[in-house]
C-alpha cells in the first residue's frame, strides 16, 4: 500500500482534459475521468473543491 495522495494527479488530468477544448462542462470532464478509470468518489471529491471549480471553469472557457 502506498501513501501517495491521488488527488494531485487526478486534478492535473482534469486540467489536461479541460485544456483540450473537447469538454464544455465539468460534468463532461468528470465523466471522462471515470471512463479512464478514476474512482467516482475521488472525482466527486475533486468537484467539491471551490478553488478547483473556479480553475476548471476558467480552463474550459479558455480552451473554447
Amino acid at each position: 500500500m502506498t501513501d501517495e495522495d491521488p488527488m494531485p494527479k487526478l486534478r492535473n488530468r482534469a486540467y489536461q482534459l479541460a485544456d483540450t477544448g473537447r469538454f464544455p462542462t465539468w460534468s463532461d470532464v468528470a465523466a471522462e475521468l471515470v471512463k479512464e478509470g478514476a474512482h467516482d468518489v475521488l472525482v466527486r471529491r475533486l468537484g467539491y473543491d471551490a478553488f478547483f471549480n473556479i480553475m476548471i471553469k476558467n480552463r474550459i472557457a479558455a480552451a473554447r
